[in-house]
Parts: C-alpha cells; sequence; structure tokens
C-alpha cells in the first residue's frame, strides 16, 4: 500500500492558452468593478458597497491565479487564496442581499 501523498502541481509555465484566459478574465472582472464603482457613486448604499466589495474578490481572484501561473505564489497559498476570496465574494454577495432587503424603500426626493 502507497502511502497518501499530495498531488504535485506543474511547475510554472505561462501557456499562451492559459494567459489569454487569464487576461479576458482580468479585463472582464476589471469592467464589472468599473461599473460597480459607478454605480456606488451614483447610489451611495451600503448594498452596492457590498457588491463592489464582491466584485474586488472576484478580480482579486485573477491576480491570485496570475501569481501562481508565474510561481511567486505557492500551490498551497494559492489554494488558499482562492477558497478564502470565493468565500468572501459569498459572504460580501449573501449581506448586499441581505441589506437590501431589510432596509425600508427611500421615496423619490427623498433628501436621504
Amino acid at each position: 500500500m502507497t502511502p497518501f501523498r499530495p498531488v504535485a502541481h506543474a511547475p510554472p509555465s505561462p501557456d499562451p492558452m492559459l494567459l489569454g484566459v487569464h487576461l479576458l478574465a482580468g479585463v472582464g472582472s476589471g469592467l464589472l468593478l468599473a461599473l460597480g464603482v459607478a454605480a456606488l457613486g451614483q447610489r451611495g448604499s451600503r448594498s452596492y458597497l457590498l457588491v463592489v466589495l464582491a466584485l474586488v474578490a472576484l478580480l482579486a481572484r485573477t491576480v491570485v491565479s496570475g501569481l501562481a501561473m508565474f510561481g511567486p505564489l505557492g500551490p498551497e497559498l494559492h489554494h488558499f487564496a482562492e477558497h478564502a476570496l470565493d468565500a468572501m465574494l459569498a459572504t460580501f454577495l449573501l449581506g448586499a442581499i441581505y441589506y437590501a432587503r431589510t432596509t425600508e424603500p427611500v421615496a423619490p426626493g427623498d433628501p436621504r
């Protein structure tokens, strides 16, 4: 019986297809974040802030993956960071939904 050994990750090597996917994910996440910040600037509510924080976590996932691909981030830290960012993203979105549903609606023209 062979003892349990962790799966070895491949050495970092920037595959052109993987680079393209990361670039597309980074640009898409960045655009979503810019739109979220613009919406936060218009609305200024806590639920919009939480959505922007979730979008920051989405962009950070691409950054973490890119760092792992080029080598500065080891496989263990990469794995932990991506799961932590997933948990943050879900928590921020659930918080935004909860907060949006529990606040009173603001009437048009109300100075709040």
